[in-house]
Order: structure tokens, then C-alpha cells, then sequence
């Protein structure tokens, strides 16, 4: 059931969202601001993954 959720659009977007952080953070971005959409963004995963 995991497998058909991560091939979801949803999931794929928040996927994407989770690399762009990451590339923004590399960029110069604020850590506590990358941490907490990092964090955010795994606890949206978790709800559909649960």
C-alpha cells in the first residue's frame, strides 16, 4: 500500500518540495527555517504514509 502512496502526485510534490529546501539551504538559506519545512514536510508525509 506504501508503494502505490509514493507514486502519488501528492507525495511526488512533496518529494519535490523537500529537494527544493534542501537545494535552498545549499544555496545560503537560514538552517532553522530549512529544518522546520523539512520537518513539516515529513510529518505531511507521514499522515499519507500512515
Amino acid at each position: 500500500m506504501k508503494d502505490i502512496i509514493r507514486k502519488t502526485a501528492e507525495f511526488k510534490a512533496l518529494r519535490a518540495e523537500a529537494r527544493e529546501a534542501i537545494a535552498a539551504f545549499a544555496d545560503g538559506a537560514d538552517f532553522e527555517f530549512t529544518l522546520c519545512r523539512l520537518a513539516d514536510i515529513g510529518e505531511r508525509m507521514n499522515i499519507m504514509l500512515a
